[in-house]
């Protein structure tokens, strides 16, 4: 029992670390425009399009978390400000849901098995919850060690995932190197911090949970059009 609340501790705190390193940068260059103008969403299309890779469709996410891929339906769902806003932060969120894209079409199977365990975690956690809730109300002592357990599990396979998101990140990175988007070093260096950010931000996976949990919400999600004209183009 001591083992596990051990691992439990320490997978809670890298979740904070992660999580607060990542808040941290993302404010940091959201304040920051890239001066050709393009958004997240242009930016993902071309690295698709740089890549060869047809079918993939972007489009506008909803709920609190909002920004996926999907292997399933072969989506990029980024949020409202990342899909057509302009700042570095927009840009790498972008950039890395579209490495992710790349990960799929060249076939890196780690994503599909971090995809399956976080469908696999929509259907326990509600039952981890409401066992929790019974721990707490009744104090039961052999319901608490099985919770804390399975939490653990879930959190530590999240960490030992962390490479898949790091590689995601990497095959973005190479792409944005192909297409120079960026006018200075500046925004390349702006928009790679966030990359970085991001790829420990899930380190909690309710993020990434949060984003399958969403497509059930109640709403409309519009596909966005695939633009033939962007400013990527035009340099």
């Amino acid at each position: 029992m001591k083992l596990v609340f051990l691992l439990f501790l320490m997978s809670l705190v890298g979740m904070m670390w992660g999580r607060s390193r990542f808040l941290k940068i993302y404010a940091q260059e959201s304040a920051h425009l890239i001066r050709s103008r393009i958004t997240g969403g242009q930016l993902a299309e071309a690295i698709l399009q740089k890549k060869e890779i047809s079918g993939v469709t972007i489009r506008k996410g909803i709920g609190l978390t909002p920004d996926f891929y999907d292997p399933a339906t072969r989506c990029i769902s980024l949020a409202p400000q990342h899909l057509l806003g302009s700042t570095f932060s927009a840009l790498a969120i972008a950039s890395l849901q579209a490495g992710k894209a790349i990960q799929h079409h060249e076939g890196h199977k780690p994503l599909l098995w971090r995809v399956g365990a976080i469908q696999w975690s929509v259907y326990i956690a509600p039952l981890l919850a409401l066992m929790g809730l019974i721990s707490a109300v009744i104090a039961g002592k052999t319901i608490f060690p099985v919770v804390l357990g399975l939490w653990t599990i879930i959190a530590l396979w999240n960490l030992l995932t962390i490479p898949t998101e790091i590689d995601a990140g990497i095959r973005a990175r190479r792409v944005l190197a192909e297409l120079r988007p960026f006018r200075d070093l500046d925004e390349r260096v702006g928009v790679e911090r966030v990359i970085g950010a991001a790829s420990t931000a899930y380190i909690d996976g309710i993020s990434v949970l949060g984003s399958w949990l969403s497509r059930f919400l109640p709403g409309k999600q519009q596909d966005e059009n695939r633009q033939s004209k962007h400013p990527l183009k035009k340099r």
